[in-house]
Formats: structure tokens, C-alpha cells, sequence
């Protein structure tokens, strides 16, 4: 079990790395695209361009903290509040509005608003575990 403690929040945390990287280097090459697509959105009429690339520079931010041990805690929640924004977005889109876009990159473009809603939760977990695990790693 000490075992898994130990690794638990470094394979969380290169997991995220992996993912927020991904995430951030397909926005940012289909920038147009995601910027487009995100000024469609109730309530960001206007805003696609700022927020695109708070975006983006949030999510290359989270890669950093997530690599270096000192900050992988604040990577991880970090991870947990992109995730949870993320999941709170989906949910009014799939509450408020009919035939959006989906922003959504790579291998997640084929995914439904609700598909991309469980994958958020499943992420946010995820992410709580490695948070706890690195708690637990660091009183030991």
C-alpha cells in the first residue's frame, strides 16, 4: 500500500501532464478553430479570443506545476479546477442550449456534451485521489 502512495500521485500527475499538454498544443494549433467555436458559446459572445488564450496558458501552467514536485499538489488542483469549470460549462450547455460546437479536441472531437460531462467527473476524481495520495505520501 506504501508502495502505491508513493506512486499514485507522480503517475496522476505525468498522466495530467500528458493530457493538459495534448490539450494545449491542439488548441493552440487549431487556435482559430477553438476560438471560433468557444465566441459561439452562450456568454462568450465577444470573448473567444481572450478567453482561448487564458485557456491555453492556463493549461500550459497546470503542465508546469504538474511536472515539478515542490508544486504538483497545486498542478493536481489545479487539474481539479480546470476539470471542474470545464464540467460546470457542459453542464449549462447541456441545460441552456441546443446544437452547440463542441470545442473539444483530438481524440475527444467525437464525444457528446453528456460523454464529455462523465469524462470531466471521472478526471475530477481522478485528480481528488492523487491529491489525497500526495497528502498521505507527504505525512509519511
Amino acid at each position: 500500500m506504501k508502495n502505491l502512495i508513493k506512486v499514485w500521485p507522480l503517475s496522476i500527475s505525468l498522466f495530467f501532464a500528458v493530457l493538459f499538454s495534448y490539450a494545449a498544443v491542439s488548441k493552440a494549433t487549431g487556435f482559430k478553430n477553438f476560438r471560433d467555436q468557444l465566441g459561439q458559446s452562450p456568454g462568450l459572445n465577444g470573448y473567444g479570443e481572450p478567453v482561448a488564450y487564458g485557456v491555453i496558458a492556463l493549461q500550459t501552467a497546470t503542465v508546469i506545476l504538474l511536472c515539478y514536485r515542490p508544486f504538483r499538489l497545486w498542478g493536481l488542483w489545479s487539474a481539479f479546477g480546470i476539470l471542474a469549470v470545464s464540467a460546470g460549462y457542459i453542464g449549462t450547455i447541456l441545460m441552456y442550449s441546443n446544437n452547440l460546437p463542441c470545442t473539444c479536441i483530438g481524440l475527444f472531437e467525437k464525444m457528446t456534451w453528456k460523454e464529455n460531462l462523465v469524462l470531466n467527473i471521472g478526471l475530477m476524481i481522478t485528480a481528488f485521489t492523487g491529491m489525497i495520495a500526495m497528502r498521505a505520501e507527504d505525512q509519511n
